[in-house]
């Protein structure tokens, strides 16, 4: 490929993740606010379960040409991807039919790197024509090509048309660039065919942001935003909603009950009834014996919280004692270090050490006028 074709082996497969690093790692200049425009990229009408989500996130089987000789003649059955693997046999992972959204982008894929040193576009092309009739029938080796010609030429224009999209700073900016990319794909391989391919990759990320920015809006209460993501299954899922809300492990759906009720919870006037709160959350998800457990753990954050804020207390009183030498300070520093922290006091001062080296690089950064991350 010339240089500009070359390029698109590595800008197509990232564009999603461009939008994932510009979401977490550019600053906001607004809280997030919840996204309220219902024009769904994908949403309940369009025939896309969580199940053909599940399936798109597995990885694809490793791959091994078809033996012996495919289904070809000549060249062409001769024809092998360069990593030759033994594994499943390639027919094998298209049981449920060549198109669909969790394994033909995935081989497709495979294919781009496998062909990746191509001189140009004629010769790639030629080379996956060549290995597809080597492994699949005549008929099916044609759909396949005639989809891989469309799909590559496409991410290819996509990979230029993405650079106008600007920087993402919001869920909305997000759900934005995602929806100009699905367009684009639809534009320019035709809706059914762009929906085939990417329907579940571009809706398990469309739901992801539109979840995530109702779940981190600030200026919104816990039962509004549970309010709130009960009708986002509803639109984006229908009669698997439920399936949906529960499909994340335990801790997970705790961690995000405790970002939804983070307004309600830093309200609460009192630690004890901010602790009770808690408790409630844990056992809608945990077990007895678990909310036990992180009931302890609480106790013992408490108590080490408690003991370092004393420590602090007496350090500091050393630190600003005028009747101390430098070298007085510093062994009773280290002296009450030993007696608070006992045997972890080694381990305290490495800590230490690290704090203060953070510390210093921070303020450097500060001076030249740059934000260390």
């Amino acid at each position: 490929m010339n240089v500009n074709k070359k390029k698109f082996i590595a800008l197509a497969g990232l564009l999603l993740l461009l939008i994932l690093i510009g979401f977490w790692l550019y600053p906001r200049e607004t809280e997030n606010e919840y996204i309220v425009e219902t024009g769904y990229i994908f949403d309940q009408s369009h025939n896309i379960s969580l199940d053909d989500v599940q399936k798109a996130r597995k990885a694809l089987p490793h791959i091994s040409d078809h033996q012996p000789g495919g289904n070809g003649t000549g060249d062409a059955a001769k024809t092998k991807t360069p990593e030759a693997s033994t594994g499943i046999d390639i027919r094998k992972i298209f049981a449920e039919g060549l198109i669909n959204s969790y394994t033909t982008i995935k081989f497709f894929k495979h294919l781009e790197t496998s062909f990746k040193d191509s001189a140009n576009l004629g010769e790639h092309l030629d080379q996956v024509r060549q290995y597809l009739f080597s492994q699949f029938s005549e008929s099916e080796a044609q759909q396949l090509f005639e989809t891989y010609q469309k799909y590559i030429e496409c991410e290819m224009a996509l990979a230029d048309e993405f650079r106008s999209f600007g920087l993402v700073r919001t869920p909305e900016d997000a759900v934005a660039v995602l929806k100009r990319i699905q367009e684009f794909r639809r534009q320019h391989m035709g809706e059914e065919l762009a929906d085939q391919l990417f329907g579940a990759d571009v809706k398990a990320q469309e739901y992801a942001f539109r979840r995530a920015a109702i779940v981190g809006d600030k200026n919104m209460y816990g039962p509004e935003k549970q309010a709130l993501l009960i009708k986002l299954n509803a639109d984006m899922w229908g009669p698997e909603a439920d399936a949906v809300e529960a499909y994340p492990n335990e801790y997970i759906r705790y961690q995000e009950k405790l970002k939804i009720f983070d307004k309600d919870l830093s309200e609460i006037s009192s630690e004890e009834g901010r602790r009770k709160k808690i408790r409630e959350f844990r056992t809608e998800f945990f077990t007895p014996e678990v909310v036990q457990r992180l009931d302890e753990v609480d106790v013992q954050i408490a108590r080490e919280t408690r003991q370092e804020e004393l420590y602090r207390e007496q350090e500091k009183a050393l630190l600003e004692n005028t009747a101390l030498t430098e070298e007085q300070r510093t062994a009773r520093v280290q002296r009450l270090q030993n007696e608070m922290f006992g045997e972890e006091a080694e381990a305290f001062r490495r800590s230490e050490t690290m704090r203060i080296e953070r510390e210093k690089m921070m303020k450097e950064y500060e001076g030249k006028g740059l934000q260390p991350r």
